[in-house]
């Protein structure tokens, strides 16, 4: 197709792209309409309280709307710069234009933010906003109350954002440029409904992770989209690429709306009979129909693309960026309506703040198994890990590779144990006692990195992945190089890994970091986080499958092992006889509400022989893993060894039976005399035993 042919093309374009863009704007604006309407989200203020006005109760709901779609539509574009070809790592003109427009929207999007700002001021103090503008209180709402330094925090990362977008000249830029719009979506996640009640921590980090995924689902569907409208060239592969985002956003977005509804609403009668309810039946329903569109992609309009046919995915997609754009506006409605209020109003409790849940009943082996707690974190991280080996091993499965199943069981064993003592009431009593907090300890560290290890996630995720186009580098090339990278080769070093192993838990429990990290959730998931990933280490470089950049001999493993597992019984025992008390503050806090709380020493040294006991029998698990792949490895070079001597003991009797044959002909044919200069030579047969006169020797050597 010549220029002017693509240029025509992209102008008949750009027309049905703006259609449908306004649908998706106006279906937004009509839907958010209604459901205010609906269930109170624009209702007059309640007698005896003040009114902000018309202005702002609904001015506010359709700024945030119009804020939450230009961020998306930002984070979209930036998405759409970073899949798209991008040779020996410079951005294309496709991509620099799709920057271009992250740019503007950035700036949009700050301007949204400023408008918002204005709004939520007046909403809060009650007055219109020709009257709650002034100096002083815009400054004491920007530093002083949560929802306006929000925003404020908002205005500030999208205008910084604008020309961070418009200068990033290559992939790296522009991916450090994503993170940052990324990064300016979490500021209103932090004030809101999920900011406030039991299990808050949890509520945030659900309602974080719906909103980033949400955003960059829509945003970048509307991006590609655009790119489909003025005929980008590599619409086939940036569609590809999206369809596996667009699906683990879908997950993501469907399991944080679950447990953030889960935590929002006191039963489940409260879905049909409460406002909050209905809405997110509805936003259910759009998710429903999201899924519907996805498949659809999959299975119809991606095939169409592939074969040079793109208008049904066109057609498609702008179906489905409207129903995002109702959904959308579905969760601002939800931000203006208040969840249920539970029956048994919530008494105040300096240990339930501590905690950020409710005192849990007395512990008993039932219910350390059936006292949930709901920690979103753990919860979509352990579905995130289960759901991406599982696709692994089916695309292998697809195209006609195997992958050991005793592989697949020691994975999804390994995150299972992880979601067993994160989720359960492990979890509960873990808060409240030290013993069950070090079972937690035990696993995290001994067990679950173990399991995880065998998995062998590195390979699978090194034959799962397509290698890049010539001239670029993707996950996979990103993951090698990774693998052969300096940090790794010290990090999987035998004495640093040994070193980060063994001294966590003093770090963690004979210093103050323990009992921060109980006062403090984001603490405490950075704790748990680091038990995973040193033990994940530990026990990689021991009994590992992946790719290290070098593993030491088996006898420095074994010399390892039984290093680590004398180290924590030494630090099982210390903590018996230790006659400080651990988090002494923190346990004395909770002993004065508690009324089953026993005594924490006592509870401390139980805690202690629990370390010293069951952390040897995950030692000797490994111990026979590790003898059995050097048993297995001997094996092996002894078979290799076995091959490669026979491959030489065959080639000496093949060389011998050669210089046989030689001699056998030279015996047996005889030899041509060289004649004199000018004469024809003359060939005579005789025995090669016989000599001539003169003692010549035969023609031939048979030694």
């Amino acid at each position: 197709m010549t220029t002017t042919g693509v240029l025509e093309r992209r102008s008949e374009e750009a027309p049905r792209t703006r259609r449908w863009a306004a649908a998706a704007v106006g279906t937004s604006l009509l839907v958010l309409i209604v459901a205010l309407l609906l269930f109170g989200g624009v209702a007059s203020a309640v007698p005896g309280l003040s009114d902000p006005g018309v202005l702002t109760r609904w001015g506010l709901p359709v700024g945030r709307a119009v804020l939450d779609g230009l961020g998306a539509v930002t984070a979209g574009l930036l998405v759409l710069a970073v899949m798209l070809p991008a040779p020996s790592g410079k951005l294309a003109d496709d991509a620099r234009r799709a920057t271009r427009a992250a740019a503007i929207t950035a700036l949009a999007w700050a301007a949204a933010a400023a408008v918002v700002f204005v709004f939520t001021l007046s909403d809060l103090v009650g007055e219109p906003i020709w009257d709650a503008l002034s100096a002083s209180t815009i400054v004491t709402f920007a530093s002083g109350i949560p929802q306006g330094q929000a925003y404020a925090a908002v205005f500030v990362l999208a205008l910084g954002l604008a020309p961070a977008a418009r200068l990033a000249v290559g992939r790296g830029g522009t991916f450090a440029a994503l993170l940052l719009a990324i990064g300016t979506l979490v500021p209103p996640t932090l004030a809101g409904h999920s900011a406030t009640g039991d299990y808050h921590h949890s509520a945030v980090a659900s309602l974080l992770v719906h909103v980033v995924a949400m955003s960059l689902w829509v945003g970048g569907l509307a991006a590609v989209g655009w790119y489909a409208g003025w005929g980008g060239a590599a619409l086939a592969r940036v569609a590809r690429t999206f369809s596996a985002l667009a699906l683990g956003c879908f997950v993501m977005v469907g399991g944080s709306g679950v447990l953030n509804a889960w935590l929002r609403l006191d039963s489940p009668a409260d879905l049909v009979t409460s406002p909050y309810g209905l809405l997110i039946l509805a936003k259910v329903a759009a998710l429903a129909t999201l899924g519907w569109f996805g498949v659809t992609h999959r299975r119809t309009s991606l095939r169409r693309l592939y074969a040079g046919e793109p208008r049904v995915f066109r057609r498609l997609a702008a179906g489905e960026v409207i129903v995002m754009a109702a959904a959308l506006a579905l969760g601002v409605a939800l931000s203006r309506t208040a969840p249920p209020v539970p029956d048994d109003v919530r008494q105040p409790s300096v240990v339930r703040d501590l905690l950020g849940f409710p005192i849990p009943p007395d512990p008993t082996p039932l219910r350390l198994v059936t006292e949930a707690f709901p920690d979103a974190v753990f919860a979509l991280g352990c579905l995130g890990a289960a759901l991406l080996y599982l696709g692994g091993v089916w695309r292998l499965r697809r195209r006609g590779d195997r992958w050991p199943a005793g592989r697949v069981i020691a994975w999804l064993l390994g995150v299972g144990s992880i979601a067993a003592v994160q989720l359960s009431g492990l979890m509960t009593y873990g808060m409240t006692l030290l013993s069950v907090h070090m079972v937690q300890h035990i696993v995290l560290m001994l067990i679950s990195p173990v399991l995880l290890v065998l998995g062998g996630p590195i390979t699978l995720a090194l034959r799962a992945l397509r290698p890049a186009p010539a001239g670029e580098r993707g996950p996979r090339e990103w993951l090698a190089a990774a693998m052969q990278s300096r940090p790794l080769r010290v990090l999987t070093h035998p004495l640093v890994a040994l070193a980060i192993f063994v001294s966590g838990p003093f770090a963690t429990y004979f210093t103050g970091l323990f009992e921060y990290a109980m006062r403090n959730h984001a603490v405490h998931w950075l704790l748990s986080a680091h038990f995973i990933l040193a033990g994940y280490v530990f026990y990689e470089v021991i009994i590992g499958i992946d790719p290290l950049p070098k593993r030491p001999p088996y006898a420095a493993r074994l010399g390892m092992q039984f290093a680590a597992m004398a180290i924590h019984a030494f630090f099982g025992v210390a903590l018996m006889e230790s006659a400080r008390l651990i988090a002494s503050d923190y346990y004395r806090q909770l002993a004065t509400e508690i009324p089953w709380f026993s005594d924490s020493l006592d509870d401390q040294v139980l805690a202690g022989q629990l370390t010293w006991g069951s952390g040897e029998i995950p030692g000797l698990l490994v111990l026979g893993a590790l003898f059995v792949q050097w048993y297995r490895s001997d094996a092996r070079e002894a078979r290799r060894f076995d091959r490669r001597e026979g491959d030489v003991e065959a080639e000496r009797l093949a060389y011998n039976a050669y210089l046989a044959r030689l001699d056998e002909q030279a015996r047996g044919v005889g030899y041509t005399r060289r004649a004199p200069r000018g004469q024809v030579a003359q060939s005579e047969e005789r025995p090669p035993e016989k000599r001539e006169a003169g003692g010549s020797k035969p023609p031939l050597s048979t030694s």
